[in-house]
């Protein structure tokens, strides 16, 4: 619950005239996508346009604000039970871990009493780990 989640830096996202955010993602030029795109169609970028709960959870995902504090946040607007929150949050956002759209800021060890510092866990839009 202390984890806080961050945006893939790579990916471009902005609100439209609803409120809503939008996300783009921009197809990355390998090999193997010039190859599948030579048999099939794959377009150069695709937009994602993310709904009211979905655009307030994404504006929480900037690396400061924990897991935690995005459940309390989601209950006191909708009305919802700890449980209810925490369950649709935890969904929501491993779908996006798992889309690569966001990764996780993590405090390390404090040993030999060193202080904490931040570091990102996963891999960005490319497959690539991010560097700590």
């Amino acid at each position: 619950m202390d984890s806080r989640p961050a945006r893939n830096d790579i990916l471009k996202w902005e609100k439209n005239e609803q409120g809503e955010a939008r996300i783009t993602v921009v197809r990355q030029d390998t090999w193997k996508t010039r190859l599948l795109s030579k048999v099939f169609y794959i377009p150069r970028e695709r937009t994602i346009t993310l709904d009211e709960v979905g655009t307030q959870v994404w504006q929480m995902c900037d690396g400061h604000t924990n897991v935690a504090r995005m459940i309390q946040s989601l209950r006191d607007k909708y009305q919802l039970d700890r449980k209810e929150a925490e369950v649709s949050l935890l969904s929501y956002l491993k779908t996006l871990g798992q889309k690569r759209f966001i990764g996780f800021v993590l405090e390390r060890d404090k040993e030999g009493g060193g202080e904490a510092k931040p570091r990102r866990s996963g891999p960005d839009a490319s497959g690539k780990k991010w560097k700590t």
